[in-house]
């Protein structure tokens, strides 16, 4: 099981994967949903790796 400050920095670097996501089209306006949608998403990649 991983140690707290392990599961800390997993958080951390899923946060700067989807804030790089999300940057790509910075002039864009993202809905609740469509950012639902994206996180889930990367979350589903995650799982298939």
């Amino acid at each position: 099981m991983p140690s707290e400050k392990e599961l800390i920095m997993y958080q951390k670097s899923t946060i700067y994967d989807v804030i790089k996501l999300i940057k790509r089209e910075p002039d864009r306006t993202y809905t609740a949903a469509e950012l639902e949608a994206l996180l889930n998403a990367y979350v589903e990649g995650l799982e298939q790796k």
